[in-house]
């Protein structure tokens, strides 16, 4: 009936209309389904899923809400306080692509230890199609499931097609290289020396191992491997992404500890989009920290984008923000070193050639006019 009042223009239309709208759930219970496959080991690792049971207790004991308001009964947090005062909240659900996550372990041959770090791949991975990479380095005192359920993490991860690598760094708070420290006595030798490594070399060396190891066992697009992480985790990224910046198509440090010293430094950014972002309460790594990077990238003529967060502490916008998170992905999403062709140089430049003056034509023929 409401076809026939419509008249044919109209029945047009709401053919379109409806075709449409059955297209649009076809695809949201392709993916559904796509995402609640049963998980299969990835080949060759030592894995398991994750459960709500692991994920509950990673995230320790809670002192405020998921969305930020007071716990009735318990005393707010005070980011004055610094570490003591972060806020914390309880996990919330698994959400669909949470629920991929794997708990990994490997051996570390160097730490004569296994050494755990957690994994995404996406329902859409294809084996023998190269897949983007993330590595995503975590602060003081997080574990790699702690940081790789950050919010938004992995659900933005699904929907840009990108694996998720979260390695341990050795420990904790190993630091993932760039400083000084005592041999690690169960630790091996370093190669010609008699000298074990210390925790810091063991922390970069392991990021770097078990990156080998996943690009060894995955179809990785080694054109688009990005690299990212929060506090101590962003100061691995500025070590890590500037010692080995051949490997990576965009670095994004976050609440970044160490930053980038001077111009100097940052020479080794000049090829590497990178994405800064801070909040402009931390009063666990001060924002200056981040605005001297800049200063740097700047003096430098490095590309980079640095968003400032008003009002935010050191890593609850992020940790429970996946709108903030979102950032990140997005600045991934458009990276890839195919069309990244590095610092531009004058040579690559060249001022336009003139043009060639031409002398208008008479358009009469010869001959008495």
């Amino acid at each position: 009936m409401l076809l026939y009042r419509l008249g044919p223009q109209g029945k047009e239309i709401m053919k379109r209309r409806w075709t449409i709208s059955i297209i649009q759930a076809c695809l949201l219970a392709v993916t559904a389904f796509a995402q609640s496959k049963p998980l299969a080991v990835p080949s060759g690792l030592t894995c398991d899923p994750i459960t709500q049971a692991h994920a509950d207790a990673s995230a320790g004991n809670a002192n405020i809400n998921h969305d930020g308001t007071p716990i009735a009964g318990t005393p707010a947090p005070d980011i004055s306080r610094g570490f003591q005062g972060i806020p914390r909240s309880a996990q919330p659900a698994l959400t669909a692509s949470q629920a991929r996550i794997w708990e990994c372990t490997y051996h570390f041959a160097e730490a004569n230890a296994d050494m755990p770090y957690t994994l995404f791949v996406p329902s859409t991975y294809t084996p023998g199609k190269p897949t983007p990479l993330v590595v995503d380095l975590h602060g003081l005192n997080i574990t790699p499931l702690q940081q790789i359920l950050f919010d938004g993490t992995t659900d933005f991860a699904e929907k840009f097609g990108f694996m998720v690598l979260a390695p341990m760094g050795f420990s904790v708070s190993g630091g993932w290289g760039g400083r000084a420290g005592a041999p690690v006595e169960t630790a091996q030798m370093k190669p010609a020396s008699d000298v074990r490594y210390s925790a810091s070399e063991l922390s970069e060396l392991d990021a770097m191992t078990v990156l080998k190891l996943i690009r060894e066992k995955y179809a990785i697009d080694s054109d688009r491997i990005f690299l990212m992480g929060h506090s101590m985790g962003g100061g691995g990224t500025y070590h890590i992404g500037g010692k080995f910046n051949d490997i990576w198509a965009g670095l994004a440090p976050i609440s970044g500890a160490g930053g980038i010293a001077d111009a100097a430094a940052a020479e080794r950014y000049k090829a590497v989009p990178i994405l800064i972002m801070h909040g402009d309460k931390d009063s666990i790594v001060a924002v200056a920290t981040s605005r001297r990077a800049v200063l740097a990238l700047q003096a430098a003529g490095a590309p980079h984008v640095y968003l400032e967060f008003p009002g935010m502490d050191h890593e609850f916008w992020i940790r429970r923000g996946a709108e903030h998170m979102e950032k990140v992905f997005l600045f991934f999403s458009v990276l890839s070193k195919k069309t990244n062709p590095g610092f531009i140089t004058p040579e690559m430049a060249p001022p336009p050639q003139p043009r060639p003056r031409t002398v208008p034509r008479d358009p009469l023929p010869p001959g008495p006019r």
